[in-house]
């Protein structure tokens, strides 16, 4: 099927894409469609899932599918704002197994100008910490430190490792912009006006596991 998207939201997708891509560049996307409407699920680092809404040009059946990343973004130009959706077939078990619909209990509200220096302040006290232990060739300890400090809650509830990816993808880009926390059923997500991010719980990561044997 093919899709059609304005010049603005070619843009923002695009832009998504990228940094998909940048983390891991066979990864796929869901993706669902709803009339006019069009949401993207992707695979991140830290055990999360990015997730962003769109509006589409035109009313579309209902579709939940699994396509190429890279397909995907190959096809988005400036001039071209159509896009062909090709159902990969394939099994990918990272996105098997989505967040709940809800409901979801509302945790700590913000702005993304209080937690972006939260995040680059934190990430730079990882690399003061990495560094003594990359001379010391110490790759036990160093990867130790980082995946203490990735899974450590740095704003209500939502870990060093989510936020980080929530700041590569753009959500934290313009400072008065409203973020928001909250919970449901085990996973965490962090709402921002471009995107969302949704943290996996332990339940879900075993789930998952079990689904890639």
């Amino acid at each position: 099927m093919k899709i059609k998207f304005s010049s603005d939201e070619v843009l923002s997708l695009k832009n998504f894409l990228e940094k998909l891509i940048f983390w891991d560049k066979r990864t796929f996307l869901r993706i669902q469609i709803k009339g006019s409407n069009i949401g993207i699920f992707g695979s991140t680092p830290f055990n999360c899932l990015a997730f962003i809404a769109l509006p589409l040009q035109e009313e579309y059946a209902e579709e939940d599918l699994v396509v190429s990343c890279s397909e995907i973004l190959n096809q988005l130009t400036d001039k071209n704002k159509e896009i062909k959706l090709i159902d990969s077939n394939k099994v990918a078990p990272e996105l098997a197994l989505l967040p709940p619909q809800g409901p979801w209990m509302p945790g700590e509200k913000g702005i993304a100008g209080d937690v972006f220096p939260l995040v680059k302040e934190r990430l730079n006290r990882l690399k003061s910490q990495v560094e003594p232990l990359q001379m010391l060739q110490s790759e036990k300890n160093k990867n130790s430190v980082t995946e203490d400090a990735w899974n450590e809650n740095l704003w209500g509830g939502i870990t060093f490792g989510a936020l980080n990816v929530a700041a590569g993808l753009g959500m934290l880009s313009f400072p008065n912009s409203r973020i928001n926390a909250a919970t449901c059923q085990g996973w965490k997500r962090f709402v921002t006006p471009s995107g969302q991010v949704f943290i996996r719980p332990l339940k879900a990561v075993r789930n998952l596991l079990s689904v890639v044997k």
